[in-house]
């Protein structure tokens, strides 16, 4: 038995019906599988992010055919290799989620990843969602970012970092590991 491989493949069209079976039924019909994946629409735009699976031959051929899924499907498509995500994610880490709260406005995202970014975390996804506030109609922001805190750092010094944040950016966050 041939070793898995794996790639990325990102696409980005006008949201309309049928963009998701399109797409998969090209990876299935060359033999992938879909390991992992992130679909949204944002706007009146709908994104396609999925991990996708296969022996090397399997690969070869979705990356050789991905101009005719392009063409036909009338996508913005990248299709980049990639490491097993048990490779990539081998170091010991604690899984932990940040969650942030406020009043919707600019500079939320950034504050946010910055800190992590400082304290040398990985942010292994990271969803934001804007909203309007039963009764006041305000917007509201939420922010939810699963990182990996590594053994050597503990989740005190995250917390202290977010706290900071906070503080200077009106937020209420919360840190809390995701294991057990």
């Amino acid at each position: 038995m041939q070793e898995r491989r794996y790639l990325v493949l990102s696409a980005l069209a006008s949201d309309r019906p049928g963009l998701v079976a399109t797409v998969t039924d090209f990876i299935a019909a060359r033999g992938g599988n879909v390991e992992d994946s992130r679909m949204v629409v944002l706007g009146a735009e709908f994104g396609i992010l999925l991990l996708v699976s296969g022996e090397e031959a399997t690969l070869a051929r979705i990356t050789h055919d991905a101009e005719e899924l392009r063409r036909t499907a009338g996508l913005d498509l990248l299709v980049k290799r990639t490491r097993s995500p048990e490779e990539h994610r081998r170091a010991a880490v604690v899984p932990c989620l940040v969650t942030a709260e406020s009043l919707d406005r600019e500079g939320i995202v950034k504050a946010v990843s910055e800190a992590l970014g400082r304290l040398g975390l990985n942010i292994v996804s990271l969803q934001t969602t804007s909203y309007s506030a039963p009764f006041t109609g305000s917007n509201l922001f939420h922010l939810e970012a699963r990182i990996d805190v590594p053994r050597g750092m503990t989740i005190t010094q995250v917390r202290a970092a977010m706290d900071e944040v906070a503080r200077q950016e009106h937020l209420d966050i919360e840190v809390r590991s995701l294991v057990g």
